[in-house]
């Protein structure tokens, strides 16, 4: 089981990776975006593992070209980790929660499930702001429904079968 092992870096180590990896998947002007940097510790080694989101898919050829334009840009500095790492490139997921402003703009458009402790909710995500997101209800009587965004609602995509 993977161990949070952020605390094993500074600050400012983690600053400094987190902004070589943001320029490296910046340099390959692919549209690439970041959507976590997860430090944790596997078998006693160090992970550094980069999620990225490319539209509707994340290709393997993906994963490869942005590991090795971050594998080089970390390679290039010295000293930021404790010890040898290994970096993992990887696609966001498609059960991923959907959380940030961010999670929220790249799910415009597609369906989404809200689960709050009263009520599930299915739709198509259609609008978001800082409090609340905009979901229309499928089905044969189509309802918008503004649900407020707030630590007891789970948010993630509907993968139907």
């Amino acid at each position: 089981m993977a161990k949070d092992a952020r605390s094993a870096l500074s600050p400012e180590a983690r600053e400094k990776i987190e902004s070589l990896v943001a320029d490296a998947v910046a340099s390959l002007d692919a549209g690439y975006e970041i959507v976590e940097v997860r430090y944790t510790k596997e078998y006693g080694k160090f992970n550094l593992t980069v999620f990225i989101w490319h539209g509707d898919e994340v290709t393997l050829d993906d994963c490869e070209k942005v590991h090795g334009a971050v594998s080089d840009a970390l390679d290039a500095a010295e000293d930021l980790f404790p010890d040898d790492y290994i970096l993992n490139v990887s696609s966001s997921g498609l059960d991923r929660p959907i959380v940030t402003d961010d999670d929220f703009r790249r799910a415009l458009g597609t369906d989404i499930e809200a689960i709050a402790p009263e009520c599930t909710w299915r739709g198509t995500l259609t609008g978001y702001t800082a409090d609340s997101f905009t979901i229309v209800t499928g089905g044969k009587y189509e309802k918008e429904k503004t649900i407020n965004r707030n630590n007891k609602t789970k948010v993630q995509p509907y993968i139907g079968f």
